[in-house]
């Protein structure tokens, strides 16, 4: 009898110790599963997300917003067009990988998968035609140990093969962005999408460019007039800080000038040769090589002439590379922008633009100076003040002379008045077909001996209390 139960008491230990067992490795296969299940719906959900990809590269969307997930588990991304994306970053469940790979036979996008470390393969239908990447996303599911594939949002699966040996890596091999792009690399393909910061950049810089070519070819005309006076000097204000100044003219015209970053970056600018009558547009190198802007009969562009036509600017995609240049358009050619190491000139947000101004300065009383990106500077009266055409002259005994003057900034309600010491007699005429100017009729006496001062003293219109004051020097001559 003891014998009996010695071996009964053997039998159930070892039974008892094989059903522990078994249910140890249960536990571990449901564990596998678990994870293999809670990896796909990852997967998928990145599947879902390089489709969005794509969809964002060809209809040429931007980003608007980047940031990691907790733990680093992956990427949460906003899309301006496509909206919001989740990418999550592969792990060590063994689940195949799904990707995009553009057929160079027809130029289109297909989809693709990779078992383990064997090279990629397009996903082939019951049909037998390659899945194209375009409208459609499939999804992945393990069911009884093996996976299986849907191109039907679930309506039908097709097998793929057992649930094993496929590798976890991710489905984007590396995800890297900076202000201006953000750049998915998958094993197959890369995709470089804008950031909506350089989108931003995109039209106000080229809007700024042209605005600022129209303004200093009219700019340049009317200086030589005399008649043209700066308004208003305000900052120009990019993500909350001062970046520069936007100047308002008294023709309408305005011109902004940003700080001057990038000075190795080539610049437009109106110039002349030696024998030249006119200015010409031209590209000008940090080395100083002219490209003359050609229109389209190969003649350079005049800058400051009538009815003249003038260039634009314009960022255009190089689709070999997915990144904005800039371009000059003039006479319907488009001439791509080159620095001096004949490299193209890329897009950003920051820097690199092709300046016209490179800074403007408003500390003086009188006059705005502006500095051109050649480094040469331009002096521009201020609103309500007092230009003359000169502030010495010489006279003899009972000789007269005129000098003229513009008053910039007022209307015809201003008041002229003269002032003189030494023997000298003086008076105003006003032009009044063109408000603010005229001219000082000066006479010196018989007995004039020198050192005599003729005063202009203007109050200004304009609703103005200013009164502004400009002193013209008399010497006698012999």
């Amino acid at each position: 009898m003891k014998r009996i139960l010695t071996a009964t008491i053997i039998l159930m230990t070892i039974l008892t110790g094989c059903t522990g067992e078994i249910k140890e490795r249960m536990a571990a296969l449901d564990e596998q599963i678990t994870k293999l299940e809670e990896e796909l719906e990852k997967q998928n959900t990145t599947i879902a997300s390089l489709y969005a990809v794509l969809y964002a590269y060809q209809k040429k969307d931007f980003i608007t917003g980047i940031s990691q997930l907790d733990d680093n588990a992956g990427y949460a991304i906003h899309f301006n067009s496509a909206g919001d994306i989740v990418i999550y970053h592969g792990t060590d469940a063994h689940v195949p990988r799904v990707g995009i790979k553009r057929n160079p036979a027809d130029g289109n996008y297909y989809w693709t998968i990779q078992y383990g470390s064997g090279e990629s393969q397009y996903i082939i239908n019951e049909a037998g035609d390659m899945v194209s990447a375009v409208g459609m996303v499939p999804l992945l599911k393990i069911e009884n140990g093996k996976f299986y594939i849907s191109y039907d949002s679930r309506k039908t699966w097709q097998y793929l093969g057992e649930a094993d040996g496929a590798n976890g890596d991710d489905i984007f091999k590396k995800i890297s962005y900076n202000d201006d792009y953000v750049i998915f690399e998958t094993e197959e393909e890369t995709f470089k999408i804008p950031t909506n910061k350089l989108v931003q950049n995109l039209q106000q810089s080229a809007t700024s460019i042209n605005q600022n070519m129209n303004s200093l070819s009219t700019l340049i005309k009317d200086l030589s007039k005399r008649a043209i006076c700066v308004v208003s000097v305000t900052d120009l204000i990019v993500d909350g800080k001062v970046a520069g100044s936007v100047v308002l003219l008294s023709n309408g015209e305005k011109f902004t000038v940003k700080d001057w970053i990038d000075k190795g970056s080539p610049y437009i600018s109106a110039e002349k040769e030696a024998t030249d009558s006119v200015y010409f547009w031209a590209i000008v190198s940090s080395d100083g090589t002219k490209n003359w802007i050609l229109d389209s009969k190969g003649n350079r562009m005049a800058a400051t002439v009538v009815d003249l036509d003038i260039p634009v600017v314009v960022p255009v995609l190089d689709n070999s590379d997915k990144t904005y240049y800039w371009n000059v358009v003039a006479g319907g050619d488009t001439t791509l922008v080159l620095d001096s190491y004949g490299k193209k000139v890329p897009v950003t947000s920051h820097g690199g633009e092709l300046a016209l101004f490179k800074s403007v300065d408003n500390s003086a009383r009188d006059y705005l100076t502006v500095t051109l990106a050649s480094g040469a500077t331009i002096m521009i009266p201020k609103i309500y003040t007092v230009a003359l055409s000169t502030e010495s002259i010489s006279l003899k005994p009972g000789a007269s002379k005129d000098v003229t003057f513009r008053v910039y900034g007022i209307d015809v309600y201003a008041r002229y008045n003269v002032i003189t010491q030494g023997a000298l007699t003086a008076t105003t005429s006003i032009y009044t077909d063109d408000p603010g100017t005229g001219k000082i009729a000066i006479k010196a006496a018989a007995g004039f001996t020198g050192n005599g001062k003729v005063m202009l003293v203007v109050s200004a219109g304009n609703g103005s209390t200013k009164t502004m004051v400009k002193t013209i020097n008399v010497a006698k001559e012999d």
